[in-house]
Parts: C-alpha cells; structure tokens; sequence
C-alpha cells in the first residue's frame, strides 16, 4: 500500500503543530543591541544619596527593625539593629477648625502607618551623623555641644522621606560596636 507523498507531508506538518506547545510558540525576547543593563539596586533605595551626604563627616546607618505608633500622644518609637532608638518628638495638630485639625491628624496617622511598614519590610534607616553635616532641620535653641545627631529616614514608594529627628545622640548610651561604626 503506497501512501501519497503530499498526504504524508500533510500529515507530518499537522502532527507538528499540535506537538508544539503555546509556550514554544511564543515570541522570545530580545535584547536589543544596544541595551544597558541596569545597575543592581541601592541598598539604601530612594535613600541613597541622602545617606551618603550625612554620612559624609563620619557616623552611621544602620536599618530600622520596628517602629511602635503611640497614636494617643502622636509619636513614635523607633528601634533598630542595636537597640532602641528612643521616642520621636510628638507632632502637633494644626488647622482652625475641628475638620482641619482631622483632616491633619489622618495625614499624620497616615505617615505613622507607612514608616512602619517601611520598618518591618526592610526600608527604614536610622543615621547618626555629624552635626555639622546636617541641615538645620529643627530650631536649635537648646546649643548642645554633642558632636552627633540623628534622622530616621524612610522609602516610601520610591521616594526618601525623614520620619524623625534626634537633636542629640548621646554616644555613651549607644551599643560598643555601633559607637565603634561612628568613627569609621
């Protein structure tokens, strides 16, 4: 019995076709020439270049494990790898009437919830840096001659936001090796 050529290749083809997965037929992907590739990603995110600059003159950063919200009296608590932080400054209600002051307390408690979630999933940094390298972020009235102050920043969403400041950092209170990091 002789089978016709055209229907054995007919036959052939169709076979072929149904063996061939969707996934083998889909189009791969190619780079083109003249791609760049990506540089691996900062382990200081959107914080990178804010951490670099105050850490200019000496100090350290080091990551926030967890931050404690204190709703009632609108503070948090920060710690990190070597311990606790301590407690922030509390922020004020601001607005002239109750609507306002609301409106400015969901904001806050809405910062509050994001830093601690930027604690817990890696995305929080406590820095202590040289005085002199920081700006004058909060009013200097009390003049202390403590050479070292601190900032907690936070990536939120792709962008670097201070969370909270530390006027002094008392470098006797500070674990031995994270005092050790300070002179680095």
């Amino acid at each position: 019995m002789s089978i016709p050529l055209p229907v054995v290749l007919a036959a052939a083809l169709f076979s072929t076709a149904i063996a061939t997965t969707p996934a083998d037929a889909a189009p791969r992907k190619k780079n083109p020439a003249g791609s760049v590739a990506q540089p691996p990603a900062d382990r200081f995110l959107a914080c990178d270049v804010r951490v670099r600059d105050y850490l200019r003159e000496g100090g350290a950063a080091i990551r926030v494990t967890k931050i404690e919200v204190d709703d009632a009296r609108l503070q948090l608590n920060i710690h990190h790898e070597y311990g606790e932080a301590g407690k922030s400054s509390r922020k004020y209600l601001r607005g002239d009437t109750e609507e306002e002051m609301r409106k400015n307390l969901r904001g806050i408690l809405d910062e509050f919830a994001a830093a601690a979630k930027a604690a817990t999933t890696g995305r929080a940094w406590y820095v202590i840096a040289a005085r002199k390298v920081m700006p004058d972020l909060r009013d200097n009235s009390g003049q202390t001659t403590n050479p070292w102050t601190a900032i907690v920043l936070a990536d939120f969403e792709g962008k670097c936001r201070p969370i909270t400041f530390y006027q002094s950092v008392d470098r006797n209170k500070l674990d031995p090796e994270l005092s050790k990091k300070l002179d680095e």
